[in-house]
C-alpha cells in the first residue's frame, strides 16, 4: 500500500510506501516518520500513487490545502523581490517554458545545463519557480509548468 504525505520539514508532497517506518524527503533531506505522517491518498497503485503527488503538489501550489499553524507563509513570492543575481518572473516563466517544451518535464539537471548554473543555483531557481506559482513537482526531481 502506498500513500501521499507531506514533508513537515519543507512542505512538499511526495509518495511512500505505507509499510516503511521512515522515509527521507527527496527535497530537503528530512527524515520522517511515515506511521505519525499524516496520509492524504492510499493506493496500491504506483501509477495512481504518482497522479496523487501531483494533484497533492499542485494543491500545495495554489495554496489549498491546510498546513500546521506553524507554516511560515512569504509575504510575496521570491521571484517578486528585487534581489541581485534573482531572475525575475519574466525570465523565470521563459526558462520554464523552454525546458518543458522539448519533454514536457524537466529536472534539475536541464535547469544546470540550460542556464549555466550549479546545481545548488538550480535548485534556488526552481524553488522561485514552485513559490511563484509557475512550476510544480509531479514527482521527486521533475518538473510541469502549472500556468504558463
Amino acid at each position: 500500500m502506498f500513500g501521499v504525505i507531506i514533508c513537515p520539514k519543507c512542505h512538499r508532497a511526495r509518495g511512500v510506501s505505507l509499510s516503511t517506518s521512515r522515509a527521507k524527503c527527496p527535497h530537503c533531506g528530512h527524515s520522517i516518520d511515515v506511521s505519525l505522517a499524516k496520509v492524504y491518498h492510499k493506493t496500491d497503485s504506483q501509477e495512481e500513487l504518482a497522479l496523487a503527488v501531483q494533484r497533492m503538489t499542485e494543491r500545495l501550489a495554489a495554496n489549498i490545502e491546510d498546513y500546521p499553524a506553524e507554516r511560515k507563509r512569504r509575504s510575496k513570492p521570491i521571484a517578486a523581490k528585487k534581489r541581485k543575481g534573482l531572475r525575475s518572473e519574466d525570465d523565470l516563466r521563459s526558462l520554464a517554458i523552454e525546458l518543458s517544451g522539448q519533454k514536457g518535464e524537466f529536472s534539475i539537471q536541464d535547469i544546470m545545463s540550460h542556464a549555466d548554473v550549479d546545481e545548488e543555483r538550480a535548485e534556488r531557481i526552481a524553488q522561485t519557480m514552485i513559490d511563484s506559482g509557475l512550476i510544480y513537482e509531479p514527482g521527486p526531481g521533475r518538473f510541469k509548468p502549472l500556468k504558463i
